[in-house]
């Protein structure tokens, strides 16, 4: 056949099935949509920490770090430059601050540069001035950053909260699109580097040192640096905080990778159940190019310019509608994530992004339209129609004991397809028991699990409904269940695509639910050893990681109503390819260590340890990383190197990467600083707290740099950052049974509409009305509620597979659950808004005139 016939048949085809097509193209774009958006959200955040890592950088490929926020002397830079091969060093002070302007406050990243790093061609600073103007170092902003906080005239005051204190730097230009592209999105300020020096109060110090050594001497260079750094700095690849960000993020990423599959499945089933509707006219055109002589191949060609025309429409918009959903609804949230790493809001499209998603949506066209391959590579010409006419006869007279020899065929299969899916529930079940960190394998059986025995289980509910039905007077249940038998692979699909939503929705509800409850105890348990916190202010310092100089803790201790200010210490440490948070509280804290997230040890013991010294507590994931165990020594990389033992194993205690709690005194000896990075305050017996947090504030001065807010205000706001962490679970949890019920209400919608014959004739052998719409119904209760109690069911186990892999290999603080309620819930919903959305559709069916039956 040539191209041109082909092309010209298809457009004929086109006329006669045009909504059927249309139906299709949407049901792929469905899917399409939901993959694009969450493949978009995923890759967003890792992008934007790259960009900004490259956009500082520039061609540097090594970099001089500090091990913590105090940085290292400026010296070293000569000591960097004259190390043969380097071809350019430049000098960076990075710290973390708040931003306030006339109409607001906004976190960012304070970067300190000199004109060297210009030398490196990063996109961030390639049209910074980083020179004092006129001796006084200026602050350079992104435009909707310097619009948010209300900046904008040249020389306008930009006041910064940072380590405890105030500092002002009058405001020089803006960054606009056309010159830092994609980081226009990113939170940074950019100053001279001797302005940034004196507002941290860090003079002659900076945070890291970027190299770019000559072509080939790379190697030789890192081992200058080695030897320079003496153990006490870290030598790193530029792409190192790229690492240290994927590892943190890997919990979000697996949760996008399980919803994307889940999202691709509810599209291709949307798909599918669309593609049947046209499956008798691709059969009957089968059947008449063989009968022409076409051979198998040409056949399959000619299809397959069906599948690329839809497949490629669909994915179009498919790719445009996911652009909506990721701006509006799956749009990148760093959360906990922006208190470790610099990660700008600009969202991402990459090309990997657009060819999963059309992949994916060419992959279903192509499956969906090719559907009849056995039938069409047979010898037989008419083997695309005729296993059906042998059906429709088969049906129609059945056999002597009322069961056809099809439905006992059909009944075999149903039950070896049933065993097969015992069998990968039972694998499902030794990777939940034995290798927990499998869990996205896990979700897969499950889901086959699922749809393995769905058949089967709307054939028994079938059967049941049969039974009950000789003992009801009424034709409706007989004709629901002989028109779900009829309706074969079409219902299963219908079925199916409400099994897999709900599924998704419970599994994923549930351990969000599980995984908060967790978080919120964490939270209690890092704040049960202080009334009041007295810390530097700004959201980048919700966990306390900033050191500031302990000079106002006289002044507290002699204010009415508290009984003691402690220094508690912390901050973020680099160890391997994990950024850790370090907590310490004084050593006279009560209680010292987090109750509630221990694993492995003796929880009073491990206390009397670590207030003595020496000891730590440490996330089981880092231990198990590294083949650590309990009474085990450790060296922690601080910029003082110190050996500590292992007292016991517990929980990440909420942040991704780890934790490890040590007490505040060797804190201070293994980073060699007595900088506090807050204030303990202890109120006495009867005190109210709020009265106590005015009084601080009234003394601290309305300049201060540092926010006073009591323990429990604290562990509201921890639990605020929590669930908006984990709001992309609640979004995917929220919109997979939103797009099933409209794929299922459409599917059967357009079921019931292509029934209308069969509907006239069974109005015609004297079946009224209200009994016809009342069968419509049923069938749609039946079909939606064994897909969705199914769905529930594997969901709630679903959930367990994922408080295990959050618990076991990412060392999340999970509280494990069973969410029968909430799985109920989502049963109950998704059933009466799918029947409610059918009821129309189902009576205007049933208005169909007895007469259409009469036609040919």
């Amino acid at each position: 056949m040539k191209p041109l016939n082909a092309v010209h048949l298809y457009r004929v085809r086109l006329r006669a099935r045009f909504w059927q097509e249309c139906f299709a193209i949407v049901g792929i774009a469905a899917g399409v949509a939901l993959l694009f958006a969450s493949q978009v959200s995923s890759t967003s955040l890792q992008s934007s920490v790259s960009e900004l890592s490259r956009g500082i950088a520039g061609n540097a490929t090594l970099q001089l770090l500090a091990r913590d926020p105090h940085g290292f002397p400026q010296s070293m830079l000569a000591r960097v430059q004259h190390i043969p091969g380097v071809r350019v060093a430049a000098p960076v002070l990075e710290a973390g601050a708040n931003a306030i302007g006339p109409k607001g406050s906004e976190t960012v990243e304070l970067i300190g540069a000199d004109q060297s790093l210009s030398r490196l061609g990063g996109a961030l600073v390639r049209h910074t001035r980083l020179r004092p103007f006129l001796g006084v170092g200026a602050a350079v902003l992104p435009a909707p950053l310097s619009q948010r906080i209300g900046v904008s005239k040249f020389g306008q005051e930009v006041h910064f909260q940072l380590a405890g204190h105030t500092a002002e730097a009058p405001f020089y230009s803006q960054l606009h699109e056309g010159q830092i592209g994609p980081l226009i999105g990113s939170a940074v300020a950019i100053v001279p580097l001797s302005a940034a020096q004196e507002m941290t109060g860090l003079h002659a110090r900076v945070s890291r040192i970027l190299v770019a050594p000559a072509a080939g001497s790379e190697p030789r260079v890192r081992a200058a640096l080695q030897t320079l750094a003496g153990g006490r700095l870290n030598v790193e690849a530029i792409g190192y905080e790229e690492k240290l960000f994927a590892k943190a993020a890997v919990a979000s990423n697996q949760s996008t990778a399980l919803f994307s599959a889940i999202s691709a499945l509810v599209g291709f089933l949307f798909a599918f159940n669309a593609m049947l509707l046209t499956v008798p006219q691709r059969r009957r055109l089968v059947v008449d190019l063989r009968r022409d002589g076409y051979t198998p191949q040409t056949v399959v060609a000619v299809l397959l310019l069906d599948a690329v025309v839809l497949g490629l429409i669909a994915c179009v918009l498919g790719l445009a509608l996911g652009e909506e959903l990721s701006i509006h609804v799956l749009h990148s949230n760093a959360a906990f994530l922006s208190l470790e790493f610099a990660v700008g809001s600009e969202r991402f499209v990459s090309w990997q992004s657009v060819a999963i998603a059309t992949g994916g949506g060419m992959l279903a066209a192509i499956v969906a339209v090719l559907s009849p391959l056995r039938d069409i590579l047979s010898r037989d010409p008419l083997a695309a129609i005729a296993p059906r006419e042998r059906a429709r006869a088969t049906r129609a007279w059945g056999s002597r004991d009322g069961k056809s020899a099809g439905h006992e065929a059909a009944t075999r299969t149903e039950g070896w397809l049933a065993l097969a899916g015992v069998a990968c529930l039972g694998a499902a079940t030794l990777i939940l028991l034995a290798a927990p960190d499998a869990a996205i394998p896990g979700m897969v059986l499950l889901v086959a699990a699922l749809l393995l025995v769905l058949p089967f289980a709307l054939s028994m509910t079938l059967v049941l409904v049969q039974r009950l039905a000789r003992t009801i007077t009424g034709a409706v249940p007989h004709v629901a269940a002989m028109e779900l038998n009829a309706a074969g692979a079409r219902a299963v699909a219908i079925a199916a695509t409400g099994a897999i939503a709900i599924f998704g929705s419970v599994a994923i509800q549930g351990a969000h639910k599980d995984l908060l409850k967790g978080l919120e105890n964490a939270a209690h348990d890092m704040n049960a050893f202080t009334d009041v916190w007295v810390s530097p202010t700004g959201s980048y310092n919700l966990m306390n990681t900033t050191p500031f100089q302990p000079v106002e803790q006289a002044k507290l201790e002699h204010l009415p109503g508290i009984r003691a200010v402690r220094l508690y210490r912390g901050g973020l440490l680099d160890y391997g390819e994990r950024r850790m948070l370090v907590i310490a509280p004084p050593r006279q804290a009560t209680p010292l260590l987090p109750a509630t997230q221990f694993l492995q040890g003796n929880l009073l013991k491990a206390t009397e340890r670590v207030r003595g010294g020496g000891w730590l507590v440490v996330s089981r994931a880092i231990a198990s990383e590294h083949h650590l165990h309990i009474g085990q020594t450790l060296t922690l990389p601080t910029p003082d190197p110190t050996r500590f033992h292992i007292a016991a194993l517990s929980t990440n205690i909420g942040w991704s990467s780890g934790a490890i709690v040590m007490n505040a005194s060797d804190y201070a000896r293994a980073w060699g600083s007595e900088d506090a990075s807050a204030y303990n305050v202890l109120l006495a017996p009867g005190v109210p707290p709020a009265q106590v947090v005015g009084e601080i504030e009234r003394a601290l001065g309305p300049h201060s740099g540092l926010a006073v807010q009591t323990a429990e205000a604290h562990i509201a706001r921890q639990s605020a950052l929590s669930r908006q962490a984990l709001s992309r679970l609640t979004q995917i949890a929220t919109l997979i049974p939103i797009v099933a019920v409209l794929a299922m209400a459409a599917a059967m919608g357009a079921m019931i509409w292509q029934r209308r014959p069969r509907l006239a004739k069974l109005k015609l052998e004297g079946l009224p009305q209200a009994d016809l719409w009342h069968t419509i119904l049923l069938e749609s209760v039946l079909l939606v509620g064994v897909g969705c109690l199914t769905g529930a069911i594997f969901g709630l186990y679903g959930q367990q597979l994922a408080d295990r892999a959050l618990a076991e290999t990412i060392n999340f603080p999970v509280v494990y659950s069973v969410s029968a309620l909430s799985a109920l819930w989502s049963l109950a919903l998704v059933t009466l808004t799918a029947l409610a959305i059918l009821a129309i559709p189902g009576y205007l069916a049933a208005n169909v005139p007895a007469a259409l039956a009469l036609q040919d």
